[in-house]
């Protein structure tokens, strides 16, 4: 998956907020970091443009995860 240009993230933003899908995006990545704990490199705007213009979901898109951050909070929470 390529990367996204700022102009290309803004209009997908812009489309999803009109058509009021930007909230399920944003409640998919809460839902990813509260149930999985799955930490992004990107920011969430640029993961839900992401995954919408791949018509996937942001949990699928491993190559965007951030793994050591998600094991810090792993060992975090076995301490």
């Amino acid at each position: 998956m390529e990367r996204l240009s700022l102009n290309e993230v803004s209009s997908i933003i812009k489309e999803l907020k009109e058509t009021n899908q930007y909230e399920k995006y944003q409640d998919m990545i809460l839902d990813d970091f509260e149930n999985h704990q799955v930490v992004y490199t990107l920011d969430s705007d640029e993961i839900i443009a992401l995954a919408y213009k791949n018509k996937t979901i942001p949990f699928k898109m491993l190559e965007f995860y951030n793994w050591h951050e998600m094991n810090v909070l792993i060992a975090e929470e076995l301490d």
